[in-house]
């Protein structure tokens, strides 16, 4: 198929790009650094009718050496935010001034049965492993770019997708910035069809037409958010999102929210 041959070529893609650039692997101290915390977050998906939702979600980082193990937001607070570093198991393979070159391990937690109606009868989307590999370009003092590819591993239909954005930071001090960032999601049809589709045995069984979506971009997003260091181990954040979903996906008759927003506030500690 040809999105089986376009992953390994775009990941590869992304390790020849920044090994051109790369002088050598990077040497990290050997630490056992840690970060503990708390985020508020006000959210909604695209899929189904989910209202708006507060919720109150941990934080944490701990880093191994080279490795490290953190959850969404905690992975760039280790370092007060100024490395960017994928979430989940991460470690980074090679640096230079401008380029960044890094792979992680994800848990895609799928889709579960669920009552909502545009959602009912549906079969669930399989939770599953991801590999992602992910190559930043410093294209200035202020701005950056960034494309990643993450890839099912398990192969439960969950497929690839390319991000790519843009961001520009604005520091405001040695410890206070703002971060401004435009993206875009691109997605196999294998990854659209299980997100976005109804196949035609599960519209036989719940008497739906049915709905099939090729490759193509799934979605754009902007965000803005400010990122501060109150002391050496207290660290606050907080940040608004807007995700606009693109194409076929936006049609899909399981989609509630063509738009959606997000705001987040948070605290975290580290120990170092």
């Amino acid at each position: 198929m040809p999105h089986a041959r376009l992953t390994p070529c775009l990941l590869a893609a992304l390790w020849a790009g920044a090994s051109a650039q790369a002088a050598e692997p990077v040497a990290l101290e050997a630490s056992r650094d840690y970060l503990v915390g708390a985020s508020l977050a006000s959210s909604a998906g695209h899929l189904g009718e989910t209202d708006q939702r507060l919720s109150l979600r941990p934080l944490w980082a701990f880093q191994f050496g080279r490795f490290r193990l953190a959850t969404g937001r905690a992975s760039s607070l280790l370092s007060v935010g100024r490395e960017t570093v994928d979430p989940g198991l991460s470690t980074v393979l090679a640096t230079t001034n401008d380029w960044r070159l890094s792979t992680s391990l994800q848990y895609d937690k799928g889709r579960k049965f669920s009552t909502d109606p545009l959602l009912l009868g549906l079969p669930k989307v399989r939770d599953t492993l991801r590999g992602r590999a992910s190559a930043r370009l410093a294209l200035g003092p202020r701005w950056s770019w960034s494309v990643s590819g993450s890839q099912d591993l398990l192969r439960r239909d969950g497929g690839f997708y390319l991000n790519t954005g843009l961001n520009y930071r604005y520091p405001v001090s040695d410890q206070t910035y703002w971060d401004l960032g435009v993206g875009a999601v691109w997605g196999t049809d294998l990854y659209r069809q299980t997100h976005y589709g109804i196949a035609p045995e599960a519209a036989l069984a719940t008497g739906r037409a049915p709905y099939s979506l090729g490759s193509g971009w799934e979605r754009v997003s902007l965000g803005v958010s400010m990122t501060t260091a109150l002391s050496r181990r207290w660290v606050a954040f907080g940040g608004l999102s807007l995700s606009q979903l693109q194409g076929a996906a936006a049609l899909s008759p399981l989609v509630g929210r063509k738009a959606v927003y997000g705001a987040t506030m948070g605290l975290a500690y580290r120990n170092n």
